[in-house]
């Protein structure tokens, strides 16, 4: 396993405070670059469930009958460059971290960034996720539907003859003995690739794409 040649590295704030879902939005959408915009999904005891984040740092999700972020137990973010992680405790407030290489760009808090920190390694991992996809009524969304899983609805754009994939980035550590550890993974975003350059893994082979579930 080889690393990045560039000397990028993984950088880690915790908010001060245990927080909402809805702070740590608040808290970590700021930082976001021009011309990119955050993304992500929620778990809950009633499903998962992506969202876009506005402008106003409100979530928006399909449909919008349900508020996510106050029926979240867990909350991953993402604009490209920087992830946000929630957790609720049982009271509705839990820890918040934000990753990301550049620290600048990270919101104000705790430094929690590991020493050494986590190099990034070369390749990005694709995971193409299970189902066919068609445009939403709603504009800037995409439903995905399979026989084998619920259908599901992304905040991404697709056309005709595409699929959805996530891409991520692995971060490694080097132990006493030199190896290289996988210790942590940043997504990146959602991607609508062209049909013909998907390659499924299946059990047999060893390069490819990984087929996930939405």
């Amino acid at each position: 396993m080889t690393t990045n040649q560039d000397g990028a590295v993984l950088h880690a704030v915790r908010a001060t405070n245990l927080i909402t879902a809805a702070d740590a939005v608040a808290w970590f959408a700021p930082g976001t670059a021009p011309g990119r915009q955050v993304i992500g999904y929620t778990f809950s005891a009633r499903a998962a469930a992506w969202l876009r984040v506005r402008s106003d740092g409100t979530a928006e999700t399909v449909p919008d009958t349900v508020d996510v972020l106050s029926e979240a137990y867990e909350m991953v973010l993402f604009d490209g460059e920087r992830e946000l992680r929630w957790l609720r405790a049982p009271d509705g407030l839990g820890p918040a971290i934000a990753v990301g290489e550049d620290p600048a760009r990270l919101p104000l808090g705790d430094a929690v960034t590991a020493n050494p920190p986590p190099r990034r390694g070369d390749a990005h991992q694709t995971r193409l996720l299970e189902g066919d996809p068609a445009p939403h009524e709603v504009a800037g969304w995409t439903t995905l539907r399979s026989t084998r899983y619920a259908s599901v609805h992304l905040p991404v754009t697709s056309v005709a003859g595409t699929a959805l994939t996530v891409e991520t980035i692995e971060y490694l550590a080097e132990d006493e003995h030199g190896n290289l550890d996988i210790v942590d993974t940043r997504t990146l975003g959602l991607r609508a690739i062209p049909m013909a350059q998907v390659q499924v893994r299946t059990a047999g082979s060893t390069t490819g794409r990984e087929r996930t579930a939405a």
